[in-house]
């Protein structure tokens, strides 16, 4: 049991020193006011901060205290973030790179350092050039558990490279606009993305998506079960040829009619996808989850289509990678335990865009929205099918001759 806390000499009187908030204090010196204590800029441990005079009431160091539990340090990596997201330089970026980077952002401010405390939390100028590549190579190979009975995390090559490629542009504009002097992401390397991506098979493939939409259907809170929107993703990513990104950033305004207009990214062309029975089927179910989790939370709905997404969390939000990658890691898991697949099957979302592509009939560059010959075959793995070099002779026919 913690000792109680002493009362400062001095202490104005309509101040009950028992109910102060935890991280003020009063300074006994004479000098008549309330600090806090915040890290030093140069990282020489911490130092005082003034935030209230004498006359503060309670009710006010209680306010102050409150207000700071969301605002971030002056110069860590969630204080560059967040000044970066309201700058004119983030204003110009293009919709999806926002959207992309707000992700970034949410997942790299929360992320787990050993001492306890969250990257978000670190100061800028103390991170060093060792410290990201370390960081960056166990985003991209994986780590065990926090914490003893926490299941490992697997690795994300392609993840890696998106937050050094976040990071450098943010530490970048922070140090130009004097919030930190250093960028410590500038020169690492980006890591090898593996070339080929682990494609299932359409009986694996199948399979799954079968068993997240079985687990779903457990309810909530029962045991293996799964959100009923991974099994609506697959078919999405499948049937759209579409990325994970562009899977989870889909809204009402894609849903036109007969056809899903997609939203692809990085310069692939978009188009229009005529709806069968099973993209029909998953469009219904995320809008009826989403109508029920909207109902049952009250609140504003979106007005604008744009605004309404189909893949929502249970807060009626937008799904973050993050909360996917969650979800789809535990599903995951459990199918191998399962006996579902086996640990070498394993697959992400993004390998059903391969799959997708691979089974396409016709036009595959039109279908994939690739550009180029060269990009779609990276997706496409069927192949051709060719006549053999020479003709058969019977016995007795001239022979084949070197020249």
């Amino acid at each position: 049991m913690a000792r109680p806390r002493k009362a400062a000499p001095n202490l104005p009187s309509h101040i009950d020193h028992s109910h102060l908030p935890v991280g003020i204090y009063w300074d006994s010196t004479g000098r008549g006011r309330w600090y806090i204590r915040v890290p030093h800029e140069e990282g020489l441990g911490s130092r005082t901060k003034t935030v209230a005079g004498p006359t503060a009431r309670m009710s006010d160091l209680h306010a102050i205290m409150e207000a700071r539990q969301g605002e971030a340090q002056r110069g860590t990596v969630a204080f560059v973030i967040d000044r970066h997201a309201e700058s004119l330089a983030f204003a110009q970026l293009k919709p999806s790179t926002q959207e992309g980077y707000r992700d970034y952002a949410r997942a790299i401010k929360a992320y787990p350092l050993k001492n306890g405390t969250t990257l978000g939390e670190a100061a800028v100028d103390r991170l060093t050039p060792g410290f990201i590549r370390r960081l960056i190579d166990v985003i991209a190979q994986g780590r065990p558990g926090i914490k003893r009975d926490d299941p490992a995390v697997p690795g994300y090559p392609t993840k890696a490279n998106h937050w050094l490629r976040y990071l450098r542009r943010v530490f970048g504009w922070a140090r130009e606009h004097d919030h930190v002097t250093t960028n410590p992401a500038t020169g690492i390397k980006q890591v090898k993305e593996k070339g080929d991506h682990r494609m299932p098979t359409v009986d694996v493939f199948r399979m799954v998506q079968m068993y997240a939409k079985e687990c779903s259907a457990r309810g909530p809170r029962a045991k293996g079960a799964v959100p009923p929107y991974i099994w609506a993703a697959m078919e999405l990513a499948y049937q759209a040829r579409l990325r994970g990104i562009e899977v989870l950033t889909l809204t009402d305004a894609h849903v036109d009619g007969e056809v899903l207009r997609t939203n692809r990214r990085k310069g692939s062309r978009n188009n229009l996808v005529r709806k069968g029975a099973e993209t029909e089927e998953a469009i219904s179910m995320l809008q009826a989850r989403r109508a029920a989790i909207w109902e049952r939370k009250g609140g504003v709905i979106p007005i604008r289509a744009e605004g309404r997404y189909l893949f929502v969390s249970e807060d009626g939000e937008r799904l973050t990678e993050d909360g996917w990658q969650t979800a789809w890691g535990r599903m995951m898991r459990n199918a191998v335990k399962d006996g579902v697949l086996r640990q070498d099957e394993r697959f992400g979302l993004h390998s059903l865009k391969h799959r997708g592509v691979t089974d396409t009939k016709g036009d595959k560059k039109i279908a994939s929205g690739h550009k180029t010959d060269a990009m779609m075959h990276v997706y496409d793995h069927s192949l051709p099918i060719v006549e053999s070099a020479l003709p058969a002779y019977s016995a007795g026919a001239n022979a084949p001759s070197d020249s």
